[in-house]
């Protein structure tokens, strides 16, 4: 291989320009310099996939020409071809590990262990956390996990340590060996067993050919599997390279565990380091220590660098200019993206050379939303979009979530609270697609355990009996589901591909699991299994498909190592998210894994040390947002590295402070005119001059024009109704309805009419009720059910064993209140029922406008009783309210008298259909029918009405006035002034109220 030295002259040029040229293309010109357009036999090795894709793109444009590029690999894939042993599955090394851990556990203790795989998965996976990072830092785990009550072996085990590290540690165990606690106890006999745990473990995956990273990475360089040339064997390698004999080149990489360092000495001799660090951190002849630099320096000291600092620039930061800004919240922070995008001027986004960072990976969703499409046409979204934000997880939810309880306890029927969310997924439609009818259905009819035959015998609602059945059952719901995007030009845009992808790699997720589990070497319950299901799901990402090196790249904090850009906008450079919380769930002590050189909370802060000042050391427009907004653990600060960037009088930072303004907003009263089209539609509603075939008005459409107008217009003109919804808690309206119906069964069993369509008055006496109180109070349970079947189950026979405790307890305060209804009337015999659920409608003329209506209602009840008509209106709730005036009753206002308008109103009709008889109005409140003297007959300045046609006129003068009202063009549909009228109106939220 040809070597080209370097043009003296050249490298006086690089030294002044190179200040801002990204790390990649001064490898790829370094590279072609030193070898020129063939790099064949050289194999690039990054810390990341990603960095491949830039640094081809900067060795063409190095050159100019085609090149014979080198082969590209990541660390990971190089080791991995040097060992025959294959990554397993975590599921299945966990699974692996339950098994050496019990086989151990049961023979050291004196009771064997009761803990379940679900019990012991998430200890297994700090365990083998700490296994992988023992095997890749290469440390003595028979030293590690020696029983270290005996300080003597203490000392003679780590005779690399000093008395007062040893003295450390002494006093560590002393404390958690010896003090006797249950606790201490129990960590003492899980340690002493894990040095077997990890031998035994490790010799049971050599054994079928698998391994965890640490474990593949460590037998690498054990077994020395890398074939070197002779002459590259010898332990004392040169300082200098000589090119002829480069076979690797090592681009972009900081820390380095044990087995990367010690293959970094296999390979010293035959390979170039190129290490990005900037002057500003990193001091190779002083002693200031700055933690972005600390891993580099010793890199740099053990393994030289191909980029010499005599002939390469490695100061960038001099003079830099820094935006610092404060968000309330972290959506604040993304709606800065627009005007952040507008700020850099003539950048069309063409080149990769601006970034929207992400130190919160939680907020992509919300970034994507925030990014400008008329500003910003090309987008690279380099992290991958979590799948438990598509819809393929929910759907997956509401599937695992009927399986596990939505079963009766036959298996035969379904319980309607799980299958509702089943049949409402959009998903469903492509495996059920008679969904839609068949929710309406099970809603309209109350069906409360829906049977097979009414969910049209799916598979979607078969139940399965087994974890491989349910492994099963999730694939097929799964694929069948994929056939939505079957129709590439329904979904084209930047979703649909997302969701479609989704679809796959959910299926991926999933055949992953129960491969495991079909092959027998997962043997788990169907709860574990969709346990581990949703772990899976919680760290699987979607990738986006784009143009890698083109556009804004939308990345993680991980994704921009060895990548470098001009404009920089960095989102939530927080404490917690700048540097990260280190994983410390460990069972090993950080004050060992120090003194054995694993991993700790140092390392974790320096290497996010290190991504932060060299991702902003090449940039020119740097903006750094961090949140000061509430969190779950306290106020958001901001991150350690903001507060070294502002110490620092050597650069230049402005500070900005995003806010959201709080205007009180007084909301405006919202009408609709009645133009004359609306005015038309309100008279073929309800004008039988217009159509004979007109709706009624009701009383309770009535009261709905009085307390609020827009919800009349809303409700009854427009039509306009809330989603109709299954629940097993009756509300107010259907417990309301049950009773009437039970009040009407009974007074006709009284009379002995069977027939529904037939009524012939009759009189009540009190043997009548006598046949319903005492031993006989069963008969009213009878009829309770019978109401309960026709207005709720709507079907017969349903047996009282089939209610559920809220049914169970409305069906026993009916039983009380009907109980109480018959010893109320019993009091009050003899009378003559004249009717019941009894239709009074009459019509009402508005001359002067041309308009005919037919107003009335359902009386509950009409007796006859001692020469006077009574009306009956049962309440099963609340209490009688006051008026004063009639006026009162037409007016709006808060706790209006609306039972009172409604019994007048039907007083009035009967007054107006011809009867002859004094009428009275009552209004039999139940809850309070059990008092002496109480007396259900309305007054009227405080005294009871014995005759309604004593105030027919003024009634009748106030409603003929709102009736005008209503078709008056001068008088729009208005909110209500009485906000209590909007508490439980099913339109407040559209007014905002």
């Amino acid at each position: 291989m040809e070597f080209i030295h370097e043009n003296p002259l050249l490298l006086q040029v690089r030294m002044t320009e190179q200040s801002n040229i990204p790390f990649l293309q001064l490898v790829a010109q370094d590279l072609t310099d030193r070898f020129g357009t063939d790099l064949s036999r050289v194999t690039v090795v990054f810390p990341s996939r990603r960095a491949r894709l830039f640094f081809n793109n900067y060795l063409y444009r190095s050159v100019g020409e085609p090149v014979w590029a080198p082969q590209y690999l990541t660390i990971d894939e190089l080791f991995g071809r040097k060992c025959n042993l294959r990554i397993a599955d975590n599921i299945k090394l966990v699974a692996e590990l339950y098994d050496v851990y019990l086989e151990i556990y049961n023979k050291e203790a004196t009771s064997p262990s009761q803990e379940t795989l679900d019990e012991f998965y998430f200890f297994g996976e700090i365990l083998l956390g700490d296994f992988d990072d023992i095997d890749k830092n290469m440390a003595n785990a028979l030293s590690l996990f020696s029983n270290l009550q005996d300080l003597d072996a203490l000392r003679d085990d780590f005779t690399h340590l000093s008395e007062a590290q040893i003295e450390s540690i002494s006093r560590y165990f002393n404390s958690h060996f010896q003090g006797g606690t249950r606790l201490q106890e129990a960590f003492q006999s899980i340690w002493n067993i894990l040095g077997k745990v990890y031998f035994a473990f490790k010799q049971r995956l050599l054994s079928s050919g698998i391994a965890y990273p640490g474990m593949m990475m460590r037998s690498v360089i054990e077994e020395q599997l890398f074939d070197l040339p002779d002459n590259s064997r010898s332990a004392a390698f040169p300082n200098a390279v000589e090119e002829t004999s480069i076979q690797y080149v090592f681009a972009g990489f900081n820390v380095l565990n044990g087995c990367e360092k010690a293959l970094f000495k296999q390979l010293k001799k035959i390979s170039l380091f190129y290490w990005d660090y900037d002057s500003y951190y990193l001091d190779m002849k002083g002693s200031y220590k700055h933690e972005a630099g600390r891993f580099i320096k010793e890199n740099i000291q053990q393994f030289g660098s191909a980029l010499n600092p005599e002939n390469f620039s490695h100061s960038n930061f001099p003079e830099k200019e820094i935006t610092i800004i404060s968000a309330p919240s972290e959506s604040a922070q993304t709606a800065y993206i627009s005007p952040w995008t507008e700020s850099l001027q003539n950048t069309r986004f063409i080149d990769p050379d601006s970034a929207v960072v992400l130190c919160n990976e939680q907020i992509l969703p919300t970034v994507m939303h925030a990014i400008p499409p008329e500003k910003v046409e090309n987008v690279n979204i380099t992290m991958g979009f979590p799948i438990t934000q598509a819809p393929v997880c929910s759907f997956l939810q509401v599937l695992t979530e009927m399986q596990v309880n939505g079963f009766s306890a036959s298996g035969k029927n379904l319980r309607y609270k799980y299958v509702l969310p089943v049949l409402r997924h959009p998903y469903t439609l492509s495996v059920f697609p008679e969904a839609k009818e068949t929710e309406e259905r099970i809603i309209r009819e109350n069906i409360f355990f829906p049977t097979p035959e009414i969910l049209g015998n799916s598979f979607l609602f078969e139940r399965a009996k087994d974890t491989k059945q349910l492994a099963d059952y999730l694939l097929e719901a799964t694929r069948r589901a994929g056939l939505l995007f079957k129709d590439p030009e329904k979904y084209n845009d930047l979703y649909g591909g997302l969701y479609q992808e989704s679809l796959f790699r959910a299926y991926q997720v999933i055949n992953r699991i129960a491969g495991l589990v079909s092959s027998g070497e997962l043997q788990v319950e169907k709860v574990t299994f969709l346990r581990l299901l949703k772990k899976l799901f919680s760290v699987t990402t979607v990738p986006f498909h784009g143009e890698p090196v083109k556009g804004l790249q939308v990345m993680g904090v991980l994704e921009t190592r060895t990548l470098d850009f001009k404009n920089l906008l960095i989102l939530s450079v927080n404490e917690g998210f700048m540097p990260g919380t280190s994983n410390d769930n460990s069972f090993i002590p950080q004050f060992l894994r120090k003194y054995f050189g694993l991993s700790t909370t140092e390392h974790q802060d320096s290497i996010f040390a290190y991504y932060f000042f060299r991702l902003i050391q090449r940039a020119e427009n740097i903006t750094l947002i961090y949140n000061i907004g509430k969190t779950p653990l306290g106020k958001a600060e901001m991150s350690r590295f903001i507060l070294q960037l502002l110490v620092d009088s050597r650069l230049r930072i402005k500070r900005f402070g995003l806010s959201s303004s709080v205007r009180p907003v007084r909301p405006e009263t919202i009408e609709v005119p009645k133009n004359e089209n609306l005015i038309r539609k309100i008279r073929q509603q309800y004008d039988r001059n217009t159509d004979p075939e007109a709706h009624r008005l009701s009383p309770s459409a009535l009261n709905v024009l009085i307390d609020c107008s827009l919800r009349f217009y809303l409700q009854y003109i427009e039509g306009i109704r809330t989603k109709e919804e299954l629940s097993d808690e009756l509300d107010s309206s259907v417990f309301g309805t049950i009773f009437h119906r039970a009040a009407e069964l009974l007074y006709r069993e009284i009379g002995h009419m069977e027939n529904e369509k037939n009524f012939t008055p009759f009189i009540v006496q009190k043997e009548h009720y006598d046949a319903y109180l005492g031993k006989n109070s069963f008969k009213l349970d009878r009829l309770i059910s019978r109401a309960f079947e026709e207005k709720y189950f709507f079907k017969p026979d349903v047996d009282i064993s089939q209610y559920n405790g809220e049914q169970l307890i409305n069906f026993r305060v009916i039983r009380h209140l009907l109980r109480r209804l018959v010893v109320f009337d019993r009091q009050q015999v003899p009378f003559s029922i004249c009717g019941l659920e009894y239709p009074a409608y009459t019509g009402f003329e508005l001359p002067h406008r041309n308009v005919s209506l037919k107003i009335g209602g359902i009386i509950d009840r009409l007796e006859e009783k001692n020469g006077t008509i009574r009306i009956v209106d049962y309440k099963t709730s609340g209490s009688g309210k006051s008026y004063k005036e009639i006026s009162e009753l037409f007016e709006q206002k808060d706790d209006r008298a609306s039972h009172i308008f409604q019994t007048f109103l039907y007083a009035s009709v009967l007054i107006r259909s011809g009867k002859k008889l004094p009428v009275v109005p009552t209004l039999l409140y139940l809850q309070e029918a059990g008092k002496e003297d109480y007396s259900p007959v309305i007054c009227y300045e405080k005294e009871e009405i014995t005759d309604f046609n004593q105030l027919y006129d003024i009634f009748e003068g106030f409603f003929i006035a709102k009736l005008d009202e209503l078709f008056n063009p001068e008088i729009p549909f208005r909110q209500t002034t009485a906000l209590k009228n909007c508490a439980y109106c099913d339109f407040k939220e559209l007014c905002n109220r």
